[in-house]
């Protein structure tokens, strides 16, 4: 993973065009997991030692989504992951800004990790309205610490209208479909709105 803005250059013939390319940010509290999230999607990798992300670190990588019209397109996710402590608010709400989506995080041990999703939600929405979101209820491996059951969660789905996934980054489960499911919907946004612009 990469840290700063991702560097421009010349789009080589395999990658996606810009119109496929899309910004996505990874919210939520210091320590649920979201570094490891990325890091399981993009390298299939795990590792055990916590370290904290600095300001905000970047990696891509790109996702097959079949549109409406029942066409498989290359998407390509730029994945912004944030560092949850609370220094870096000015910072994130910079790098929120043009996301076309979100992946809001927490850890089914750790409750005020879940009772923070709220503010991770509407600090998003003030930035972006309208862009899509996923909710992660992560380290769900950890069967015998975990305190925040499934219901809470799907309470926190039906109150953001957001896809719900319960994930470990440690076993992989659920993962590729949480980044999936955020790469088709954010495809689905951006075709909307490019038909209504073009009304």
């Amino acid at each position: 993973m990469t840290e700063g803005p991702p560097p421009s250059g010349a789009i080589s013939s395999d990658e996606p065009s810009d119109e496929f390319k899309f910004r996505v940010v990874l919210l939520g509290e210091a320590t649920v997991g979201k570094t490891s999230l990325v890091r399981r999607f993009t390298e299939n990798s795990f590792d055990e030692e916590y370290k904290q992300t600095i300001g905000t670190t970047f990696a891509s990588k790109d996702v097959s989504v079949t549109d409406k019209e029942g066409e498989t397109r290359q998407i390509r996710l730029i994945i912004w992951d944030m560092g949850g402590q609370t220094t870096y608010r000015e910072l994130r709400r910079q790098f929120m800004k043009g996301s076309a989506g979100a992946i809001i995080v927490y850890d089914v041990t750790r409750p005020e990790s879940f009772m923070a999703m709220n503010n991770w939600f509407e600090s998003f929405r003030e930035t972006c309205p309208n862009a899509a979101v996923v909710v992660a209820a992560n380290k769900v491996d950890l069967l015998d610490n975990r305190i925040v059951p499934v219901e809470p969660g799907l309470m926190l789905r039906d109150w953001f209208q957001a896809d719900y996934y319960e994930t470990s980054a440690k076993t992989g489960e659920a993962v590729t479909d949480v980044f999936a499911k955020i790469a088709m919907l954010v495809l689905r946004q951006s075709r909307a709105q490019k038909e209504s612009s073009e009304m």
